[in-house]
């Protein structure tokens, strides 16, 4: 993953655009975002979102989470998530404090949601 992945997206429409793709939303056939609550951001919420994440088969095997700018005042560090989640992690600041994703990085263009289904969003509280 570069630092360019992202360049053009702004977390905080990207994160309103994924929360009403739910794949539980009822009247649409059309391929969703998987979203789950999280009842904390630490790394045994996150491992259950990526173990969740890669047991659906149609999950791409590269996967980024991004996580809130208040991820970074975490214990443990995000250097220490990332080794031992095996997967880069992504932080940023616009992102809202309640929400995580994570995705391929081809999974969206800018704020458009290109494959929904590979995208899961945790949303820390209640969905």
């Amino acid at each position: 993953m570069t630092a360019s992945d992202f360049d053009d997206t702004d977390f905080a429409e990207l994160a309103d655009r994924v929360r009403t793709q739910s794949a539980d939303a009822p009247g649409s056939d059309t391929e969703r975002v998987t979203i789950r609550s999280l009842e904390s951001l630490d790394a045994d919420a996150l491992s259950a979102l990526l173990e969740m994440a890669e047991t659906d088969h149609d999950r791409p095997a590269e996967l980024v989470f991004v996580l809130p700018t208040d991820a970074t005042e975490a214990d443990p560090s995000v250097a220490e998530l990332e080794d031992a989640l095996g997967h880069p992690i992504r932080v940023e600041e616009s992102l809202p404090e309640d929400t995580v994703l994570l995705l391929p990085t081809d999974a969206v263009d800018g704020v458009e949601l290109v494959d929904p289904g590979s995208i899961t969003c945790g949303v820390i509280g209640t969905a």
